[in-house]
């Protein structure tokens, strides 16, 4: 059996797993688990493109386990059918016939080079396949109860429909999934002008509202907290694009531009300090 997992405890109570892809661990993806007094919380859970990851998270933990999804992305959502009891919010069940889809997950992990040869033949024979994902909707307001930890959700439409965040307000940490980065695409957004850049700038606004200058912020794609000019920038970039300052915005390299998603879309790429926002320009 290959193992692509490994642990990194953070502070207490809280690990971060990240699902390596390459022999060198420098590609891969990032998920967290936060361990309270009677129950365990893992939010995200990789492409799976093995099925061990439960196997794993119950090496560190023996108590019950709640997965949260933190969006519908497949590097996010791709293992969650390993597990009892799931949580996502329910904007994102249109992604899901993609995400979980073998040809995009394994096209995603080795439609590169440098990739681990070893590893792909066995996730061939080993990754986590499923139609269909049972899990109970979460969003705005909510909170999960572990035991003496409390995870509130706060909602950030916008990468996509359903990115939430989850906030530990007593150790003072935000599991961010892939709500924001110093790059974040808006692809899948309302048809309605301006709504899903408006929405984004809002959940944006709502989290920076709730956070303090200690609070640690984990991203989806590293084990580092982010900076917190991440986020500031990002919220600005939107406000700029939605002002109509976008005369020096250029056509979008990102990969998400090109996805099958955003052909009929205008998608747009918006510097702000540290912070790139994509955006479709046909919603403006």
């Amino acid at each position: 059996m290959l193992e692509v997992y490994k642990k990194t405890k953070l502070c207490e109570g809280l690990y971060g797993i990240t699902e390596c892809h390459r022999p060198d661990g420098d590609f891969g993806v990032q998920m967290y688990l936060v361990e309270g007094e009677e129950r365990a919380a893992l939010i995200d859970t990789g492409f799976g493109v093995v099925d061990t990851l439960r196997s794993f998270v119950e090496t560190i933990t023996k108590k019950p386990i709640v997965c949260i999804v933190g969006h519908g992305h497949p590097d996010h959502v791709g293992a969650a059918s390993l597990f009892d009891e799931v949580y996502m919010n329910e904007r994102d069940e249109e992604l899901l016939p993609v995400s979980l889809s073998y040809e995009r997950r394994m096209g995603d992990v080795f439609g590169r080079e440098g990739y681990d040869e070893e590893l792909r033949e066995y996730c061939e024979k080993h990754i986590v396949m499923t139609d269909k994902l049972n899990y109970k909707n979460i969003d705005q307001g909510d909170s999960i109860d572990l035991g003496g930890t409390v995870l509130d959700v706060i909602a950030i439409p916008g990468h996509t429909q359903g990115s939430i965040v989850l906030l530990n307000r007593a150790a003072n940490y935000a599991l961010i999934s892939d709500a924001f980065s110093w790059r974040t695409a808006l692809v899948t957004v309302p048809k309605e002008k301006r709504v899903g850049l408006t929405a984004y700038r809002d959940g944006l606004a709502d989290f920076l509202a709730v956070m303090n200058e200690d609070t640690l912020i984990y991203w989806g794609h590293s084990i580092l907290p982010v900076d917190h000019a991440i986020p500031q920038d990002m919220l600005q970039a939107c406000i700029e694009v939605l002002d109509g300052k976008t005369q020096q915005d250029v056509e979008s390299v990102s990969h998400f531009a090109k996805r099958k998603a955003a052909a009929t879309k205008k998608m747009r790429e918006h510097v702000c300090g540290r912070v790139t926002l994509v955006y479709d320009a046909n919603t403006l």
